[in-house]
């Protein structure tokens, strides 16, 4: 499998940090959400996507407090194509140091009330980089 990943920079801003004057806990999904959007596009899958893809498992874990105006590169990369399951992990940099660590289980289910179906072929082979 080709690693498949997608990077975004940006800046904290200061809508995201809380009363302690770092980022809100939240602020990382809200990241790692853009980078997936921009991770379907690269594959030219559909954003609509998102809509079918509930997530099952969150694990996050931060390392330093982000400051306002600190420039943060958040990576997210596929870690694990299942059947009807797929793994991404992500990392938040702030000056090479790593800020934030992390991993999900999205499931594609695309009926509501059913339970989940297979990846489209054509999907599958672009989360394994095929």
């Amino acid at each position: 499998m080709a690693e498949v990943f997608v990077e975004k920079v940006r800046l904290l801003e200061w809508m995201e940090t809380d009363a302690a004057g770092h980022q809100h806990y939240t602020s990382v999904f809200r990241w790692v959400e853009e980078c997936e959007s921009a991770l379907y596009r690269k594959l030219n899958l559909p954003t609509s996507l998102f809509g079918l893809i509930p997530r099952v498992k969150i694990q996050m874990e931060y390392k330093r407090r982000i400051f306002f105006g600190e420039e943060i590169v958040t990576r997210l990369k596929v870690l694990r194509v299942g059947n009807s399951s797929l793994e991404l992990g992500f990392t938040a940099h702030v000056a090479g140091e790593l800020a934030a660590v992390g991993n999900y289980v999205i499931v594609h289910a695309p009926e509501v009330g059913e339970g989940s179906k297979p990846w489209p072929e054509a999907w599958r082979s672009a989360f394994l980089g095929e």
